[in-house]
């Protein structure tokens, strides 16, 4: 991350762990991702360090509401399931938007 304003970085990184589903999707729209990625963009990205512990079950929970998909990809002989965000994940965001615009 590059020099902010005071507060900036600690509300980012409050935010992010507020809405960790909301985070994890806009990730997810600007490339499909897999658990371990995810972590290493939280954390490179917002400085926001999650653990398996977190964020697998909250992929579990995202994809059982239907907000994103996971598909397994073959990448040589690595099995990896890998998040895409579904319609109903990006209406989510759309209104997260349009929440945060009110404010």
């Amino acid at each position: 991350m590059s020099e902010e304003e005071p507060g900036l970085a600690e509300l980012r990184t409050r935010f992010v762990r507020g809405f960790l589903d909301v985070t994890i999707m806009k990730m997810l729209l600007e490339e499909p991702l897999w658990g371990y990625k995810m972590m290493g963009v939280l954390r490179d990205r917002y400085g926001v360090k999650v653990g398996p512990p977190v964020i697998y079950p909250l992929l579990d929970s995202m994809e059982a509401d239907g907000l994103i998909l996971a598909e397994e990809v073959y990448s040589g002989k690595r099995k990896r399931k890998v998040y895409k965000v579904l319609p109903k994940g990006e209406t989510m965001l759309k209104n997260m938007d349009r929440i945060l615009k009110d404010f």
